[in-house]
């Protein structure tokens, strides 16, 4: 692992910038600002998700221990997989990795659907709201991913018969 340079954390664009000003050169319009990550709806709902999931789990727990730990490993996996999603090698990888973690948010609504049918269990509609509101989502994720692989096949195909053409 490399160590930063002794002055990283001195460094200011701006100044840098503004010493090196040569006559008759406009102004910056506006202070540098580092470009931060893009804003990811899945990522964020999901880890929202999570944390939703860990709280109910901890009301949960007093009444089925065994239930709580099944659906704090489904709830919170689903975000886990989609962050994993999120650094995939290929499209194909990125495209199963939202799906299992699709299939973790199925099961995810179906433990909190059976939770919510018992009178004596918490109920947490806005956790139940937000796990439904992924589907669409993901579904749509899915649906572009896949047939963004078809193209590139197609493509592949194509390309690979005009070479044996030639």
């Amino acid at each position: 692992m490399s160590t930063p340079h002794p002055d990283a954390t001195d460094f200011d664009a701006n100044e840098l910038l503004g010493s090196s000003r040569l006559p008759g050169v406009a102004e910056p319009s506006s202070a540098y600002v580092p470009a931060g990550p893009r804003r990811n709806a899945v990522v964020e709902e999901t880890f929202a998700l999570a944390s939703g999931v860990m709280d109910y789990c901890e009301r949960l727990v007093k009444l089925n221990p065994v239930f709580a730990d099944q659906l704090l490993r489904s709830g919170t996996s689903v975000g886990s997989h989609v962050r994993e999603a999120q650094g995939a090698q290929s499209l194909r990888a990125f495209i199963h990795k939202m799906k299992v973690a699709h299939q973790e948010l199925e099961e995810t609504e179906y433990r909190l659907d059976l939770c919510h049918s018992k009178s004596h269990y918490p109920h947490d509609e806005e956790l139940v709201r937000l796990t439904k509101r992924l589907f669409p989502l993901f579904h749509s994720i899915l649906a572009t991913s896949s047939e963004r692989m078809k193209r590139q096949r197609a493509e592949e195909r194509t390309k690979k018969s005009k070479e044996r053409g030639m």
